[in-house]
């Protein structure tokens, strides 16, 4: 049942963003690069979430409720393996350390039945939730497919959230995307998943700016490796498009940033753009 959690998969993982480079060194206005960085924070800190949830909700069909002291703690509303129910993981008002972040508040889990059953949704919600001081707030939900034509495990993800940085700063973004697990479904571990990801979204960066995404080549996630290996999103500002290049499955901090006059940058993945 684990292999079918709402999980992405660490989609975008712990880590995608464009490097911090000096403007002209990476020859990205500012405008485009607060955009890539906005579009990519929201997956970063919101897939991260999904690995927490992975880790609640293994073991769910056992009917014994358990509540963790570690971070974050988890509670059950109904006893374990009982649906509908609602899942919360709580990283308490103080905060707690996972994965070197800091995580404040709690995040709400409902979900309608085991996620390997066609039809089942799973639905995360924020109460006063903090990533390094990154408030996150909305809404994401997760809808099992079944398994498609070519027997794999495929999901609907529908994503509607706002970040709130330290310096008082908003982004908003919306998504829709279709995750499939092309490799592993058939194992208890997560180590040999693969996942495929396709999809477009909109959103408005930090500066008030409207930009519009989409997945032209589909993003490919093997694990155990942090990095997305391959696939290149395309994101368009003020009727010019950029695309960013995640590589040939190398699993590596390398990408590239392909700007609208065909100029091509390497680019870094990184930690904590806004500090």
């Amino acid at each position: 049942m684990k292999k079918f959690v709402f999980s992405l998969a660490l989609l975008f993982v712990t880590a995608l963003f464009i490097q911090s480079c000096k403007k002209d060194n990476l020859g990205v206005n500012s405008a485009d690069k607060l955009t890539a960085e906005d579009l990519l924070a929201h997956n970063d800190l919101s897939e991260q979430l999904d690995l927490d949830a992975d880790e609640a909700l293994d073991g769910l069909m056992s009917t014994e409720v358990t509540d963790r002291n570690d971070c974050p703690s988890v509670t059950f509303a109904q006893p374990k393996g009982t649906w509908p129910n609602t899942i919360t993981l709580d990283y308490s008002d103080a905060g707690c350390t996972k994965n070197g972040r800091t995580f404040k508040g709690k995040v709400v889990i409902n979900q309608t039945n085991p996620m390997n059953m066609a039809g089942a949704v799973r639905t995360i919600s924020f109460d006063n939730f903090f990533i390094e001081n990154v408030q996150l707030e909305g809404s994401k939900t997760v809808t099992s497919v079944g398994i498609n034509t070519a027997g794999l495990p495929n999901f609907n993800v529908s994503v509607d959230e706002t970040l709130t940085y330290p310096d008082g700063s908003v982004a908003t973004h919306s998504a829709t995307r279709s995750r499939t697990m092309t490799e592993g479904s058939a194992t208890a571990t997560r180590l040999d998943d693969v996942w495929t990801i396709t999809g477009q979204g909109e959103g408005i960066n930090r500066n008030g700016d409207a930009y519009t995404t989409s997945i032209t080549t589909p993003l490919v996630k093997r694990n155990p490796c942090t990095w997305i290996g391959e696939g290149i999103i395309e994101f368009s500002r003020n009727g010019l498009t950029r695309t960013l290049d995640f590589g040939d499955g190398t699993c590596d901090r390398d990408a590239t940033i392909t700007l609208a006059d065909g100029t091509v940058k390497n680019v870094k993945i990184r930690h904590y753009w806004w500090k």
